[in-house]
């Protein structure tokens, strides 16, 4: 963090007593503010616009009560729709438009905030321990569990405004104020359990990295559970903080005792990482890292063995994140063809889709969203180097004959044969898993190829990761901003009738959805030509700035 910014916390902080484990704790919050206070703005209006935006189109394409009852007719009991949506609470007594938003948009909101507030704990508690920037603040007057307390309040504020804001805007849109307060509140207390759960595990990680993979497991795990249990009617889904946070059942019997219950569990759990805190040393987490080799083995010398090493603990995370859930959607896959004997209406919802069959419809579906997964695995990857940077670690290295563009280019060569490799193993779990349970193996083949059309488009979203962080370092976190558009994109665009440039602004909207559509490399090759300028662009860039510029 900048000396400009620190210093006044710091004099505030050296002119007051030490006398408790939170002296400290609101200079410590006004600092976090004032640097979180663009990428909160991003984070809010991202998840304000989506609902807005998501609650005009809805009233839009369901006006009446004979829209609403076909919507209702469409999803109920159709186990795909619950996996990606929920349980479609009220559609299946009373339907109506705020049911089918709900069911269109809630769970995806919940990801959002439970990101949201992830990233903003990890940010503020084990990422400033493990550059040693907390050890400044330390060494004034300054409460043990400050940090920690300060954190919380700013994920709850953050929060707040974003619930707040999200309740008017459904509001303004034309849906009522008890089934938006109700939307809002669940939003609000999901985002604040999931940064009391990501508190938690930066007691428990020794590293900032690891702290977010802990949160971003929880949250994986969440929504498997959620999953489960609103497929099966079991009570996983109440295991699950998503699972709450849609239990609240907005615009459709409000039950209030969840988001109360989501408060208590962010109480008990902020507690817990109070306990944890007390329990270990400063800067070094529960679970210590492995000292290393006194001299590295011949295979680990040199910047991409570096690399490697650096990246395989976020390669390992996500690689059995994709392939569970690849897994999993392919284990659905029979219950696709299932549900079109149920509900004819189906059939013509898939071919809107320009989907061949209901199953390929299906599965083109999921494999989008290992895409987007698999997209999360390559910005991350490319902004490591940012990481690198950030934390001092890069001049050292560079000291020594290793040139800058060898070093950025060990890092993107990892990311790149990460994502084919997570990629095929996707492709090949989703395949087996449709293959077991339809019978047919050529789903096997079909679904490795689907997922691997993705990763030049993949690259390209890297790729702007990329050139961001070379050329302006201060705004390489501007890459997700690709990530998020295109899962809007992919997963909203028919509700929200985006025009078709719009949606083509997505590169993952230029790869054929296999296997429901056919081959068509054109895209493709567009793509990796795109990635290969992109990543050209941004190697200049960086050769041509200096380290640690913003």
């Amino acid at each position: 963090m900048a000396t400009a910014t620190v210093a006044p916390v710091l004099g505030a902080l050296e002119n007051q007593p030490r006398s408790g484990p939170v002296t400290g704790w609101p200079s410590i919050l006004r600092l976090q503010l004032r640097l979180d206070r663009i990428k909160s703005l991003v984070w809010i209006a991202s998840v304000v616009a989506l609902v807005v935006v998501s609650a005009i189109s809805v009233s839009e394409l369901y006006p009446d009560e004979a829209s609403v009852q076909g919507y209702a007719r469409l999803v109920s009991d159709n186990a795909a729709v619950v996996v990606q949506a929920g349980p479609g609470y009220g559609l299946q007594t009373d339907p109506s438009t705020g049911a089918v938003l709900m069911n269109e948009l809630s769970l995806w909101t919940i990801v959002l905030v439970g990101l949201m507030s992830i990233l903003l704990v990890t940010r503020h508690t084990r990422s400033e321990e493990e550059t040693e920037r907390a050890e400044l603040l330390r060494s004034t007057p300054v409460g043990r569990h400050a940090a920690g307390l300060a954190t919380m309040v700013n994920a709850l504020l953050v929060n707040v405004v974003a619930a707040g804001a999200v309740i008017l805007g459904t509001i303004a849109s034309g849906f009522g104020a008890v089934g938006s307060i109700a939307f809002g509140l669940a939003l609000c207390t999901s985002g604040l359990l999931f940064a009391a759960i990501s508190l938690v595990a930066a007691q428990v990680a020794a590293t900032g990295r690891a702290a977010t993979g802990i949160g971003l497991a929880v949250l994986a795990v969440s929504f498997l559970l959620r999953a489960i249990g609103d497929v099966t009617g079991s009570f996983l889904t109440w295991l699950s903080p998503i699972g709450i946070g849609q239990g609240v059942r907005a615009f459709a019997d409000e039950r209030w005792w969840t988001p109360v219950l989501s408060l208590g569990l962010a109480a008990g759990v902020t507690w817990l990482a109070a306990v944890l805190a007390a329990r270990r040393d400063f800067g070094a987490g529960m679970i210590p890292e492995r000292a290393g080799r006194p001299a590295a083995t011949r295979w680990m010398q040199g910047p991409f063995a570096l690399a490697l090493r650096l990246q395989r603990g976020a390669l390992l995370g996500w690689f059995c994140g994709i392939v569970f859930f690849a897994a999993f959607y392919g284990a659905l896959a029979s219950e696709a063809e299932e549900m079109l004997a149920d509900n004819p209406d189906l059939e013509q919802f898939f071919a809107l889709s320009a989907g061949s069959s209901i199953t390929d419809a299906f599965l083109a579906s999921a494999v989008l969203i290992l895409a987007l997964l698999l997209a999360g695995y390559g910005i991350s990857g490319v902004l490591r180097l940012s990481g690198e940077e950030n934390n001092g670690r890069v001049e050292a290295l560079l000291a020594t004959p290793t040139t800058r563009t060898r070093w950025a280019s060990s890092h993107l060569l990892v990311t790149a044969i990460g994502c084919v490799g997570v990629a095929a193993a996707g492709g090949l779990a989703v395949g087996i898993g449709a293959a077991v349970t339809t019978g047919d193996s050529s789903l096997v083949a079909e679904m490795l190829w689907a997922l691997l059309a993705y990763v030049p488009a993949v690259g390209v979203l890297a790729g702007v990761a990329f050139v961001l962080w070379a050329w302006v370092p201060r705004l390489a976190i501007l890459g997700w901003v690709g990530l998020v558009w295109s899962a809007v994109v992919g997963l909203l665009a028919q509700l929200l009738d985006l025009p078709d440039w719009v949606v083509s602004l997505s590169p993952l909207d230029h790869v054929p959805s296999l296997p429901a559509e056919g081959f068509e490399a054109t895209g493709l090759v567009t793509m990796a030509a795109a990635t290969v300028l992109l990543v050209a662009a941004g190697l200049v860039g960086f050769t041509r700035r200096d380290l640690g510029s913003s």
